[in-house]
């Protein structure tokens, strides 16, 4: 698969374009770059690579959530009396899974192994298709089954839509498929199977029985990549890492706790995709360990066997196999495993480059369920007490707030901004600027007055192009029942006034799934519920 250059996101912020394909700068593009600081504005102003809907989790493989080829979703528009729901279609299962959106069909998946094509204008169903009985849950996390739970990867060039499923037939198993997107059918030579032995833990196999594949997939390099937890928690599991090669079809996998079959370090990350900057190059974060899972103190470039509440940098060897190659975890992470206070509660984003500096040119974020906002480097990630004193080498750490089970969204417009929602705390936004000796940081720069319950989702945000004015930042509110009764789409105003997020509208969803990410695409908002429904809002006749 072909990628646009590592300085650039997937989905690039600046897609303002003519008919056809080609590139324009409107005034009013070029207006808002004026706010920018000089080395954001320029990189805005790099060739974009072309749009491709909503292909993946959080718009682009950075999982920065910015859809900046928005227009008809700016501030007018949904403030608009013909601006809300469309149409909401019924379908089987509860939907964890971001929908994802190519052309004219939205593709939905749901936790009993159905996948469904949709007509994005009116809600009819194109195709579904079926893909075995879940897997009966141990837990009421996911109850009554877990079947597809994270959120496929489109293939835009071959029309080919990859997922991974987890099947009940006598005993429980993960496969991986792939779909055409016309018609649902199954590929030649697919589905294949995901089982066997990490690369780095032979004779440790990947468990079925204790483990959920949650993460979004990745798609780079002409593979396929996904993470693997735990059933909410249940013993004995550690994370993985897999892969299948969509021309060969080999599969590999990679243990977060080499030579262990139960000191966890789960890939959840709350749904959040496997993040990307460029070629060879994958980012995951992990959950909690147990008896000893978490890193010892030592340097980024020496990663050690045991994994747990890490950020990491695998790399794609010649033979397709992974290997970590960089990582950071906290100086406390065995206080973080011992209280529950996993820094996989968040996935990592990428901030598109021209956010960093000469000296920290790639940066990302990382939260985590001690309410620490982490600003990393994402070619030297930091490794464990390697700052002064035995202190974690960070770019920058904002915080302690609430925490974060979710990740961040970014809005590259206006000077720049992070969005974050909290566990039963407030939409926070942070704003990205340099110390007075130039080093990058983010500030809390304003909360929403309305709260956020446990398990509500991570924002989207969505803008044309870099104006000024145009963007909104849009959340899944998870309700007021202990189920995820009553929840709601609510969308923002970006900029803070007083300290304060402005509320433009919420509209009312149904009972919503926990960490639900909506997706956006042509002026309009999919999401999929936990009682079995896509819905759709926009504005009549679009």
């Amino acid at each position: 698969m072909r990628r646009p250059p590592r300085s650039l996101p997937c989905r690039a912020p600046h897609p303002s374009r003519a008919p056809g394909g080609g590139h324009r700068r409107p005034a009013a593009l070029l207006a808002g770059l004026a706010l920018l600081t000089p080395s954001v504005a320029a990189s805005m102003l790099a060739p974009a690579p072309a749009r491709a809907d909503n292909p993946t989790v959080s718009v682009n493989n950075l999982r920065t959530g910015w859809d900046a080829a928005e227009p008809n979703l700016g501030p007018a528009q949904v403030s608009g009396a013909d601006f809300g729901r469309l149409w909401s279609t019924a379908i089987d299962g509860a939907v964890h899974a971001q929908p994802l959106v190519a052309g004219s069909t939205v593709v939905v998946a749901t936790e009993t192994n159905h996948v469904y094509g949709v007509n994005a204008a009116d809600g009819r169903i194109l195709w579904q298709r079926a893909l075995g009985a879940p897997v009966p849950s141990s837990t009421d996390c996911l109850s009554p089954g877990t079947g597809i739970t994270s959120t496929p990867v489109l293939d835009s060039t071959s029309g080919t839509v990859y997922l991974v499923s987890r099947s009940n037939d006598g005993g429980a198993h993960f496969s991986a498929h792939a779909l055409d997107l016309a018609t649902g059918a199954e590929r030649s030579g697919w589905p294949v199977a995901v089982q066997g032995a990490p690369v780095n833990s032979p004779g440790v196999p990947l468990n079925p029985t204790t483990s959920v594949q949650r993460a979004g997939l990745l798609l780079l390099g002409g593979a396929v990549y996904f993470g693997f937890a735990s059933d909410c928690g249940k013993n004995p599991y550690v994370g993985h890492v897999g892969g299948v090669d969509t021309g060969t079809r080999k599969v590999t996998l990679w243990s977060t706790e080499a030579g262990s079959d139960s000191q966890n370090g789960g890939v959840w990350m709350s749904g959040g995709g496997l993040m990307s900057d460029g070629a060879g190059r994958i980012f995951v974060a992990t959950g909690n360990g147990a008896n000893g899972g978490s890193p010892p103190t030592g340097p980024g470039n020496q990663p050690p066997a045991h994994l747990a509440d890490s950020v990491v940098r695998l790399g794609v060897n010649a033979d397709g196999t992974l290997a970590p190659k960089d990582f950071f975890s906290p100086t406390n992470n065995r206080d973080l495993d011992h209280n529950d206070l996993d820094l996989g509660s968040g996935g990592p984003a990428a901030l598109p480059d021209g956010f960093g500096t000469s000296a920290h040119p790639h940066l990302l974020v990382q939260v985590g369920k001690d309410g620490r906002i982490f600003l990393l480097d994402r070619d030297n990630l930091g490794g464990t007490g390697q700052g002064p004193g035995g202190t974690d080498a960070v770019v920058g750490t904002t915080g302690p707030y609430k925490g974060i089970w979710g990740h961040p969204g970014v809005w590259g417009g206006d000077g720049g901004y992070v969005y974050l929602v909290e566990n039963n705390g407030s939409l926070r936004a942070l704003k990205y600027s340099v110390d007075g000796s130039g080093t990058p940081k983010l500030t809390s720069a304003g909360t929403s007055p309305e709260g956020f319950g446990y398990a509500s989702g991570s924002p989207v945000v969505t803008s044309d192009g870099t104006t000024s004015g145009s963007a909104l930042v849009w959340t899944v509110y998870s309700g007021t029942g202990p189920g995820g009764q009553n929840g709601e789409l609510r969308v923002y105003d970006p900029l803070p006034v007083n300290g304060a997020l402005k509320l433009r509208r919420s509209f009312a969803l149904g009972t919503v799934s926990r960490f639900s990410v909506p997706a956006t695409d042509s002026g309009r908002v999919f999401v999929g519920t936990k009682d079995g429904h896509l819905v759709a809002i926009g504005r009549t006749g679009t």
